[in-house]
């Protein structure tokens, strides 16, 4: 229990807190706070060491105190060690402030848009702002329902990405914990699921490659569109990295930067410089002049260089040049069909192709490798699989019934072009 002293300094009354912290004693001055201030100091003090001794934290009466006590008395208190510095009593004890002024606080992330979108959804959900210590795990396992619910309101969203939502705020509320501004997470044991959604995977054969290819307004864009579906590389990330300086032409390879695995001391890698690659590097090496009209170490491309936004637009409309459908996760599938290229190929180890692509096997069989038409057509040729007999004649593919007619036949994870088809084939 702590006690209140009153006592006498050059002719002025002051109040002193007088009590026990580890069995050691310890005293508190107030200052010039009158007795009905002092007595309510005293209840918060006596509660900050019961707390302090249970290993908890004070409740939100206490803290709200604290916020408002004068800098000298909080420094002592701090220095007792029943109260956090300063700088954490002024952290927001709000759930929306708190996640926003993390997000600030992350000069870090490169891209801080994701964890925004998904205090955004929570704000939706609460309708307000409310303390860090009112937000309970059954709040955060609603929310994680209601985001994938058709509830009025809801973002309607598919339990992947739901999940990370909930992961990114985890994270962020694991950031309040380390400064004690809640005892607990209250989005540590939602269950998410983050498996890979592989409905929206396509394959981009070579002969829709080159149809984009053509497409293209010019060599910049070639070679942009080359770096990611026959380099395989990160876009924009690794595309827009890509340095002059950083090809070796007589060596046929060239170096690749990659941010997102940086934090897992892979920062760069060595993906060689494939034919069909090399082929739109020369054209636009050629244009550029590196090192004569542009500097040596220039970027290759030296356009898009703040945002994504400008590429995915553009792209878009290439594809629809290009007499093509578009598709969902433009970039990620043209980085997967070449993965799935090389890996059916046969021509390379396994882990020749996670060192090209900076990754591991797992994340290539979850993420990129995709079943192709070529996979079963190569299922039924006699010679490969000899048992199942040669294919039924009257059901063969007609392709050249009508000769002067091409159409684009979407299948179920590629996009084949050239095929010739007539009406009577649509129920093959």
């Amino acid at each position: 229990m702590a006690s209140l002293q009153q006592i006498t300094e050059g002719g002025r009354d002051s109040w002193r807190v007088r009590f026990y912290l580890n069995k050691r004693r310890c005293a508190v001055g107030l200052g010039t706070f009158d007795e009905v201030a002092a007595l309510g100091a005293k209840e918060h003090i006596e509660h900050l060491v019961e707390q302090f001794e249970r290993d908890r934290l004070p409740s939100v009466k206490t803290t709200r105190w604290l916020d408002k006590l004068p800098a000298g008395i909080h420094d002592r208190l701090s220095k007792l060690g029943l109260v956090d510095a300063r700088r954490r009593c002024e952290l927001p004890r709000t759930v929306l402030a708190f996640m926003r002024a993390y997000i600030e606080s992350r000069t870090d992330w490169k891209k801080s848009c994701n964890h925004k979108q998904s205090v955004d959804h929570l704000e939706r959900y609460l309708g307000r702002d409310i303390p860090l210590v009112a937000l309970t795990q059954g709040d955060a396992d609603r929310f994680h329902r209601w985001m994938m619910s058709d509830d009025g309101g809801s973002p309607k969203l598919s339990p992947n990405t739901a999940g990370q939502h909930i992961k990114r705020c985890r994270q962020m509320m694991r950031a309040a914990a380390k400064d004690r501004l809640v005892e607990d997470n209250p989005f540590e044991g939602i269950k998410i699921d983050l498996r890979s959604d592989k409905t929206k995977n396509v394959f981009v054969d070579s002969a829709a490659a080159m149809a984009i290819l053509d497409a293209c307004p010019d060599q910049e864009w070639r070679t942009l569109f080359a770096l990611a579906r026959f380099g395989g590389l990160r876009c924009p990330s690794e595309v827009l990295g890509v340095r002059w300086s950083d090809i070796q032409w007589d060596r046929g390879r060239f170096k690749v930067r990659s941010p997102k695995t940086e934090k897992a001391g892979k920062s760069e890698r060595i993906v060689p410089l494939f034919p069909e690659l090399r082929s739109e590097l020369n054209a636009l090496f050629d244009l550029v002049a590196p090192g004569v009209s542009s500097p040596a170490d220039g970027f290759v491309i030296a356009r898009y260089r703040d945002t994504e936004t400008n590429l995915r637009t553009t792209l878009g409309k290439i594809i629809d040049r290009a007499g093509l459908t578009r598709w969902p996760k433009p970039f990620m599938a043209l980085r997967a069909s070449r993965r799935t290229e090389l890996e059916r190929s046969g021509g390379f180890a396994n882990h020749v192709l996670n060192d090209w692509f900076g990754h591991t096997g797992a994340i290539a069989e979850t993420h990129y490798l995709q079943t192709t038409e070529d996979d079963f057509s190569a299922a039924v040729v006699p010679s490969v699989v000899p048992s199942l007999g040669a294919p039924e004649p009257s059901r063969a593919i007609k392709t050249q019934k009508n000769p002067g007619k091409t159409g684009v036949l979407m299948a179920a994870g590629g996009v084949q072009m050239g095929t010739e088809y007539t009406p009577e084939d649509s129920n093959l």
